[in-house]
This record gives C-alpha cells, sequence and structure tokens, in this order.
C-alpha cells in the first residue's frame, strides 16, 4: 500500500537518517495502522523481527526497546527538522497505532498565555525550579566520568552482559564419580563440544553434554557495585544478562557493557578485531600491535602471594550505531584495578587529562591497557600502560 507523505516526509529527514530498523517499523506499524489492526508486542516480534512464534515477551525487549527509541527520534525530528509540519506522527503510550493528526498551534499558544501569568507571579515556583536546576546540575556531575558518559547521554538502555564460562556435563558409567562438571578453555560453545570431545575424554565411554545453568567467576564481580552505582544515579534503563543467553539482535538494540575472564569472551571476540588489542588463553595473554611490533603481556595460568595482571577495556561503535564496550582480565584482580582506576573521581580525573594533553580531547572510541600488582586478588597498585583512540 501507498505510504502517507507525512509519513515519508518524517522517514526522509536528518534525524530518521541511517535508521533502517526504525524506519522499516514506523512503515510496518502505520500499514497496520491502516488495515485497522490492533498490534501485540508478540505480533510486532514475529511480523517485522522475525521472531519465532515460542516469542517470550519478558525474556526478548527487543519490541520495546525499538517502540521506545522510535518514539523518542520522533520527539527529536518534531523538536528540531519539523517543528513547522503542520502534522505529527504519534504513536501513544500503552498502544503500537500509529495516529496523524493536525498539530493545534492555537491551543498550545492558549495554554502557553494562561500558564504565563502563574509563572510570573510565584516567587515560590521560580525558587523550586531553580533548586531543581541545582539539583540537577549536581546529579550531572555526580555521573560525570570520561568512560562511560555517553551511556547516560545516549537514549539506548544499557545491558551489563556477564561472560559465563562454558561448563559441559559428563556422565561416565564406568567410574565411581559417575558425574562430572568440567571446564575446558578450549570449549567455549555447544558447537565447540559438538565438534569434538575436550583433550582427556576422548578414551573415556561417556556421555558428554552441555550445562544447562550457568557459573560466575570472581571477574564478572568486581565491576558490577560501581557500574550499578554509576547508572543508578543516571535515568537511563540498566538490565543485567549473561552471554549465553544474548544474541547479536541484544548487542544491536542496546548499548552493552560486556564483563568476563578473558578465556569466556567467546564469540564478543571478534569485537576486538576493531582494535590493536588480541587475546590468547594459552598462553594467557594480551598482545598489543603498534608500529609493526607486538608486545605481549603474559600471566601465569596458576597464581599465589603476589602477582601482575592485566586487564583490557576496549570501547567501539557496535553495529547499529550503539555502544560497546568490553572489559576482560585473567585473574579477577586486574578488573578490580581497573574497576576502581575509571571509577574513583581522582584517578578518572587524570585519566582524562592525560588523554587529554596527548589527543586533544577525549575519544569516543578507545582501546586501553593497565598493568595491576596484586596479593591473592587484592589489587595494590594499578598502572596505565597503553591507550589508543580506535577509528
Amino acid at each position: 500500500m501507498n505510504q502517507s507523505p507525512t509519513i515519508e516526509k518524517v522517514l526522509s529527514s536528518k534525524t530518521f537518517a541511517n535508521k533502517e530498523v526504525l524506519k522499516g517499523l514506523l512503515r510496518f506499524l502505520y500499514a497496520e495502522s491502516v488495515r485497522g489492526q490492533s498490534l501485540k508486542e508478540m505480533d510486532i516480534a514475529v511480523a517485522y523481527f522475525n521472531r519465532r512464534a515460542e516469542f517470550i515477551a519478558s525474556d526478548d525487549t527487543i519490541v520495546r526497546v525499538n517502540i521506545y527509541k522510535l518514539r523518542t527520534l520522533l520527539e527529536k525530528y518534531y523538536a528540531e527538522e519539523g517543528k513547522e509540519d503542520a502534522e505529527l506522527v504519534e504513536i501513544p503510550k500503552g498502544s503500537y497505532t500509529v495516529l496523524i493528526h493536525q498539530r493545534n498551534r492555537g491551543g498550545e499558544k492558549k495554554k502557553a498565555i494562561q500558564r504565563l501569568p502563574l509563572v510570573l507571579g510565584s516567587l515560590f515556583l521560580l525558587s523550586l525550579l531553580a533548586n531543581l536546576y541545582l539539583f540537577t546540575a549536581q546529579r550531572s556531575k555526580t555521573v560525570e566520568n570520561p568512560v562511560w558518559n555517553a551511556y547516560v547521554e545516549s537514549a539506548q538502555p544499557v545491558s551489563i552482559t556477564l561472560g559465563d564460562p562454558f561448563f559441559f556435563r559428563v556422565q561416565d558409567q564406568h567410574s565411581a564419580a559417575g558425574n562430572l562438571i568440567v571446564r575446558d578453555i578450549t570449549v567455549n560453545s555447544k558447537e565447540d563440544l559438538e565438534l569434538a570431545k575436550p583433550v582427556g575424554l576422548q578414551e573415556i565411554k561417556s556421555e558428554v553434554s552441555e550445562l544447562n545453568y550457568p557459573y560466575f567467576s570472581r571477574n564478572n564481580l568486581w565491576p558490577l557495585p560501581d557500574l550499578i552505582s554509576f547508572f543508578a544515579k543516571s535515568s537511563v534503563e540498566t538490565r543485567l544478562q549473561t552471554l549465553s543467553e544474548s544474541n547479536i539482535d541484544d548487542i544491536k538494540n542496546s548499548n552493552v557493557i560486556f564483563i568476563a575472564n578473558i578465556n569466556s569472551f567467546g564469540w564478543m571476540n571478534k569485537f576486538l578485531e576493531k582494535t590493536s588489542l588480541r587475546i590468547a588463553t594459552n598462553p594467557r595473554t594480551i598482545s598489543i600491535r603498534q608500529d609493526g611490533q607486538e608486545k605481549k603481556l603474559t600471566v601465569p595460568e596458576y597464581i599465589k602471594g603476589s602477582y601482575v595482571d592485566y586487564a583490557l577495556l576496549v570501547k567501539i561503535p557496535g553495529p547499529n550505531n550503539n555502544l560497546i564496550t568490553l572489559m576482560g582480565d585473567f585473574h579477577a584482580s586486574g578488573l578490580r584495578g581497573l574497576t576502581s582506576y575509571i571509577s574513583k573521581p581522582a584517578t578518572a580525573a587524570k585519566l582524562r587529562q592525560q588523554v587529554e594533553e596527548r589527543y586533544g580531547e577525549f575519544p569516543a572510541y578507545f582501546e586501553m591497557v593497565v598493568k595491576v600488582t596484586s596479593y591473592n586478588y587484592s589489587d595494590f597498585d594499578t598502572e596505565l600502560i597503553h591507550f589508543k583512540p580506535v577509528q
């Protein structure tokens, strides 16, 4: 069917440039609205986002996230490019119906005139607004952070995704142990498990299967209190999930902060291809490739007492104009030191100053590596040893 000229004017605007998913979603919703269809979340998930019929809304927020983004983009359009448009496109909250109606400018002016004496005549209200401004300014200052600022400024929700190490179950009828839970760092997905039995199990007459519940390591835990505390001071929608329950649509439809032991990066490892950093699990190494040379930072497999750990943080653009940050280490204390380094106001300010002195501004996308001196998982000293903007 032919689209409305009003809809097409909105979609051809600069505001909607490169927003192909949201453009298609608005066209789809409008077409269904014209047909008189009263859509539900599942209808949109199946018909537009190609989800399966067993779609569960509580587990998959793709519809809600994109409807929120679409409403936000429409508001932005009518506040800027479309502020003189005679007709408005609206998706009322609580429904997925697209409405087109005349902009009632006379009514808007009348309301403004009616409010004016109240505003001018009330010192109390002015005082209240002034205090609200000061509170907002103080709150903005509270959430100031060179690493996470862009997450707060973005309208997209934040997904804190934890890399859960892949474990599998070995059921051996000929062993006294009977049922073993195994972690092999060479096996990081169900596909890896299906391709070949892990080393050491070839000769065992056993049944090997994926474990259907996750395990987590210390590496996942250290950054969480600081991250949750930071985003709690903002109005950003934040959710927590695991890598094993995530898919590429989750990466596209939210700003992601991925936290993991480097051995558990799984398919998120591909996002390091945009950087000069590479990781290896045997031996446990972070490699920095720069100016035709490669510097390898290696940590021992087992630790005891005093040791050095390394942690990386990579912030890059996602596939749908979103943000992706990867945080990883080998022995947990690396992420503990890194999180403290970027979260404390003094060290965060020092980081910003160092970067701005070298590059003129703090880049939107970058990679960094820190060296953390530790004793029994307690971090004593954190040193920035690598920082580079990512194009």
